[in-house]
């Protein structure tokens, strides 16, 4: 973070610049998969503000006078028309924790009519580390049904995904791995599914997701890492030997509410999910999700409360169940350290993925506060642990870190981040990127 401080003035127009790329792509990985951090809206896709624009002519003109007179405005209207503009924009964006950064391009049509937002999008996105994500999905949308206040509308979707993720790292299960015995393997997670949702009243959501998975686990062929076929048997890592197609079905609530002039906010959010494996029933295992997220805004500005400072608390349990005859497969298994599959941030004082078992707790605080123009500082404390049993999900042997660095505001919102990871026994961990805004 140090080069960060000398050169902030220069430095923010640039980030500027990719955090709107990134709000571009966020509608693009809304829907890959269904965790969400508890501050932001659920898996409701967004909200169409243009109908039927093309903004090509727009950065043609943009483009044309930065090099007609290079400076720094019109370098920021020619990027950001380059990364917003519609029916199709560029993108640059990671795939997964460590995949590194890619680009790619998106394309959507709106296909409107009457009270109906609807709307085709394509995306494709190729990262540096040759991992990839394509994904086609349909949405239709329109005003709730009911008299009540909601900011949500009802929503269907269809969609279909590939992530292809060539080296993944996987350090055991358990919460006494070694940090040191990490191997690597390839992932492919392709689906189709469908997604009903909609508020039920001003303070409860609801949806349900009806999806194919058709996952693939293997080696990677390199001389420079270990693979996990080395290392691990269908005993020590299920589901390594064989992966079947499973159809998984989901529900999910959400009760949020706010108190005190909406200083005080509650997002709870509560899954319950079914796997199927559809070949030989070994690897059918269900899960129950319960996220509490609390949002205090301890600053007031011209009578209203300032968005921009934050202070979060989250508890997040996730338990998984399976008959005394099957497994649950590790790649399905949710994962806590540094971020997880979804680019969640979990236990940020240590690595990607570092710990995975069938069950697993979470508790996070964090406190935003925008400083000085987009710029603004971080702290954070999180602790966590997995488990193969449900009863081990307590506060004893909790994995613990803290940390905190510099956060850049959008719209009032963080967009990006920049911050190290301490306290958690195996070396400090630092971030840099694009903040989730999924």
């Amino acid at each position: 973070m140090k080069f960060i401080v000398p050169a902030l003035s220069k430095i923010t127009k640039l980030l500027f610049v990719l955090s709107l790329s990134a709000f571009a792509s966020a509608p693009l990985l809304s829907q890959i998969a269904p965790t969400s951090p508890p501050l932001n809206p659920p898996m409701w896709p967004s909200d169409p503000t243009v109908t039927g624009t093309n903004d090509w002519d727009q950065w043609k003109k943009n483009c044309h006078d930065m090099t007609a007179g290079f400076g720094k405005d019109t370098f920021l209207s020619c990027a950001t028309s380059t990364f917003r503009s519609r029916p199709f924009h560029f993108l640059a964006q990671s795939v997964v924790p460590g995949s590194g950064v890619g680009g790619g391009g998106y394309y959507g049509r709106d296909l409107n009519r009457d009270i109906w937002q609807n709307k085709l999008e394509f995306t494709g996105v190729m990262t540096i580390r040759q991992f990839w994500f394509t994904e086609a999905k349909f949405t239709a949308r329109r005003p709730h049904f009911g008299s009540f206040h909601s900011d949500e509308n009802f929503a269907f979707q269809i969609y279909a995904r590939n992530k292809q993720m060539q080296d993944l790292p996987f350090y055991g299960l358990g919460p006494d791995t070694n940090v040191h015995n990490a191997v690597q393997f390839s992932e492919r997670d392709t689906r189709f599914g469908a997604l009903v949702a909609s508020p039920l009243t001003s303070w409860l959501s609801a949806s349900g997701t009806f999806e194919t998975l058709w996952p693939d686990i293997g080696n990677v062929d390199s001389s420079k890492v270990i693979s996990i076929g080395q290392a691990y048997t269908e005993q020590t890592a299920p589901g390594l030997a064989s992966q079947p197609t499973f159809l998984h079905f989901e529900a999910f609530l959400r009760p949020h509410f706010s108190l005190a002039s909406e200083h005080l906010q509650f997002d709870y959010r509560f899954r319950y999910g079914y796997f199927h494996d559809t070949d030989t029933g070994h690897y059918s295992f269900r899960r129950f999700v319960a996220d509490f997220g609390h949002s205090l805004y301890p600053e007031s500005e011209n009578g209203h409360r300032r968005i921009d400072s934050v202070f979060t608390v989250r508890f997040r349990l996730s338990m998984s169940d399976a008959s005394a005859s099957n497994a649950v497969p590790f790649y399905l298994q949710e994962t806590i350290g540094g971020s997880d599959i979804d680019n969640q941030a979990t236990l940020r004082s240590f690595r990607d993925f570092r710990f995975r078992a069938p069950n697993s707790f979470l508790v996070q605080t964090e406190y935003d506060r925008r400083i000085i123009g987009p710029v603004g500082l971080l702290a954070f404390y999180d602790a966590g642990k997995v488990s193969f049993a449900r009863s081990d999900l307590n506060f004893s042997n909790l994995h613990q870190g803290f940390g905190g660095g510099l956060s850049f505001f959008l719209a009032g919102k963080v967009v990006f981040r920049a911050y190290v990871g301490l306290g958690g026994g195996e070396g400090a961990h630092p971030y840099f990127g694009i903040a989730n805004f999924l």
